[in-house]
C-alpha cells in the first residue's frame, strides 16, 4: 500500500510507514473518517436550510401581523402571500439537500473505494 503521508509504498499490513514513520489509517479508522464527513453534510445543511427559513419565517411573522389588525378581511390575500414567500425557500432547501446528498455521496463512494482497493491487496 501507499504511505498516506510520504507515498512511498510498504507493506500492506504496516501500522506505520517504515520511512517516515507516519500511523497509516486502518478499515476502522476510514470508515470513521466517511461517518465524520456525513455528520459534517448533515450540519452544513441544516445550517443552510435554517438560513433559508429564517427571512421567510420573518415574513411570515409580518404577515401575521396584518391578518390580526385587519382580521377576517386580508386571511385569504396574507396566505397567499405567505405561500409564495415559502416556494422560494423550499426550492432552496431542495436544492441544499441534493448538494448535500451529492457531497456525502462523494465522500462515501471515494473511502469506499480506498477500503475496496486496500482489502484487494495481498
Amino acid at each position: 500500500m501507499e504511505c498516506v503521508k510520504c507515498e512511498r509504498w510498504i507493506a500492506d499490513d504496516a501500522q506505520f510507514c517504515s520511512f517516515c514513520g507516519t500511523r497509516q489509517p486502518t478499515v476502522g479508522d476510514a470508515l470513521t473518517a466517511a461517518g465524520r464527513e456525513v455528520a459534517e453534510a448533515t450540519v452544513a445543511v441544516m445550517r443552510r436550510v435554517a438560513e433559508a427559513a429564517r427571512p421567510v419565517a420573518k415574513e411570515i411573522a409580518r404577515g401575521a401581523g396584518t391578518v390580526a389588525r385587519k382580521a377576517g378581511r386580508t386571511v385569504k390575500p396574507a396566505a397567499e402571500q405567505a405561500a409564495r414567500a415559502v416556494k422560494p425557500a423550499l426550492r432552496e432547501t431542495k436544492k441544499v439537500a441534493a448538494r448535500a446528498a451529492r457531497k456525502t455521496a462523494r465522500v462515501t463512494t471515494g473511502v469506499a473505494r480506498k477500503v475496496k482497493s486496500a482489502a484487494r491487496k495481498p
